[in-house]
């Protein structure tokens, strides 16, 4: 894909004249991240293709190499790409996202479907965990919410797999192995839904992250207390709330 330095700079919000930025250092690299991971997840880069060399997209975005090194690292942690020393960048070979118009009315429907399924399972897996859940359940449960406030919240990064392994812990609590196997077998909806929602809202990631953040906290903490119903209220208001945040960022 070959676009100019201005159509770049203009498509990523970056000032034409950098004299009169003000933007600092991770401010460029959050904006150099934010329109790879749209241009990727939109298939304008497409599988196994090669992005731009380190000294292009430094000439293309008129940053520093660091700024550009910052960017690409995020989108590997991500699991967007692969970087080969002296070959460059490549988009990872991964089931799609988007198509080149976005996503669509058909995909989103199809996640929708699937967190209809959740709010009939995980409500309940939620209202066992309360009941039967161990002190190792307990610590692993803690450790979900902790690992996505240290990753999402506070590094500011997109942790889509932290999303998982908080309700997946939260499955395995409930002790009730098809309860486990119904989160697993959702699992790259999961993925998705979080991905979709990022896109939607134009890479809001820091309000998005702490609002299910603290979502996850207050589930674990009626875990915690075994207060039951309260652990399966918030479940039921979690994935709506999930529901909504697509929703209300739907172009």
């Amino acid at each position: 894909m070959a676009k100019g330095k201005s159509a770049l700079k203009e498509a990523v919000g970056f000032p034409p004249d950098r004299s009169k930025a003000t933007l600092n250092r991770t401010s460029y690299a959050d904006q150099a991240y934010a329109y790879l991971f749209h241009q990727i997840t939109i298939g304008a880069y497409g599988e196994g293709e090669q992005l731009p060399s380190e000294n292009e997209l430094c000439e293309l975005f008129g940053i520093s190499r660091p700024v550009v090194r910052k960017a690409l690292e995020r989108l590997r942690e991500d699991d967007l790409i692969d970087s080969r020393r002296g070959s460059g960048s490549f988009v990872k070979r991964r089931k799609k996202l988007a198509n080149e118009g976005g996503f669509t009315d058909g995909r989103l429907r199809e996640i929708l479907m699937n967190l209809e399924f959740r709010k009939v399972i995980e409500p309940a897996a939620a209202y066992f965990a309360a009941q039967r859940r161990s002190d190792a359940d307990l610590a692993m449960i803690k450790a979900a919410v902790d690992d996505f406030e240290a990753y999402s919240v506070k590094g500011g990064k997109v942790g889509r797999h932290l999303d998982f392994k908080f309700h997946h812990a939260v499955a395995t609590a409930s002790g009730n192995r098809r309860f486990v196997d119904a989160i697993s077998a959702v699992e790259y909806d999961v993925d998705n839904a979080v991905n979709l929602v990022r896109y939607l809202a134009r890479f809001d990631h820091l309000e998005r992250a702490k609002k299910v953040w603290s979502e996850h906290l207050g589930m674990y903490q009626a875990i915690e207390s075994q207060n039951a119903e309260l652990a399966r209220k918030l479940m039921t208001e979690h994935l709506e709330q999930a529901r909504i945040r697509m929703m209300e960022h739907r172009p």
